[in-house]
């Protein structure tokens, strides 16, 4: 099955946005190196889950703090009602071939 543009959009609390907008928001907080967002919903409305690369060894970093970081700077720079629900982080993330973030991939990873 392929994927295309589709996999980058996201339903968040009836607002329509793409993952690349949130993940260049994201991308500027401090310690971290790159994200991808991706939306999940299991039972009720999508929440927003972020795979993080971080730029500093993972016990260096409170992952609450670096949330709230995260939370804080989608608020302010892209819409106030866009929260983090879930952060996990990851040494690399997937990619095809091309270098384009496998979304789907890193969906099956969420439980």
């Amino acid at each position: 099955m392929a994927g295309g543009r589709v996999d980058d959009t996201m339903n968040l609390g009836g607002i329509k946005t793409s993952s690349s907008e949130i993940e260049r928001v994201l991308n500027q907080v401090e310690a971290v190196r790159e994200t991808a967002a991706v939306a999940f919903a299991k039972d009720g409305p999508a929440e927003l889950v972020v795979f993080v690369v971080l730029d500093v060894p993972a016990p260096e970093v409170d992952l609450d703090v670096l949330k709230r970081s995260m939370n804080q700077c989608l608020k302010v720079r892209l819409n106030p009602l866009f929260r983090v629900s879930r952060l996990m982080v990851v040494d690399l993330l997937p990619r095809t071939a091309s270098g384009k973030v496998m979304r789907r991939q890193l969906r099956t990873e969420i439980q």
